[in-house]
């Protein structure tokens, strides 16, 4: 079983990273397509590059449960996945705003480095969750209403974007934008470097 859920969790973290830094490009190459927005970054601001790791993560899951739900660690599934879910996005926020505290500028090689290793660690904690022998106190019910509210946030969100500096587009400097730029031109994963 131990083999069987690593190779899942191995596939899932080339998945998120093969989409999910498709993602980063997709709003700009359909035409600036609205409905796009849903599941594409539109602008170069924190919330928007979490939608990357979000929204593959979601895909594979899905499709990752029908060919486990008869397995022993299908009780612990949408536990697992729901702090996958959770701890990707939460790695990179936190990561990014550190190196930026730390460094004073954005640096590619940092962004980078945190959306590989957000995705690691997310597939790594899953894996551990779905082979441990301990029952988790998160009911499944509870997992699966964690992650249909990630999906009303990812969804609605860069539609109607709070004014806080997590939805803010940043380019060189905050520029006071917010949500789906007309004339947003995708730069490297969380902006220029």
């Amino acid at each position: 079983m131990k083999r069987n859920i690593a190779v899942w969790e191995i596939a899932g973290f080339f998945f998120v990273l093969i989409f999910g830094s498709l993602l980063h490009f997709a709003f700009e190459l359909s035409g600036f397509w609205k409905p796009v927005a849903l599941v594409a970054a539109v602008n170069e601001s924190t919330w928007e590059h979490l939608k990357m790791v979000f929204w593959p993560g979601l895909v594979f899951f899905t499709a990752q449960y029908y060919f486990l739900r008869n397995m022993e660690c299908a009780n612990r599934f949408w536990c697992a996945k729901a702090v996958c879910l959770l701890l990707m996005p939460l790695i990179i926020a936190v990561g990014w705003y550190a190196a930026i505290s730390l460094l004073g500028e954005n640096n590619f090689t940092i962004n980078i480095t945190l959306f590989v290793g957000a995705i690691i660690i997310g597939q790594l904690v899953s894996y551990l969750i779905l082979t441990s022998k301990i029952s988790t106190s998160i009911s499944q019910n509870r997992s699966i209403v964690v992650i249909l509210l990630l999906t009303l946030a990812f969804a609605t969100l860069t539609y109607l974007p709070p004014r806080i500096f997590l939805f803010e587009h940043m380019d060189l400097e905050n520029t006071g934008q917010y949500g789906i730029l007309e004339s947003y031109e995708g730069l490297l994963i969380f902006g220029d470097s």
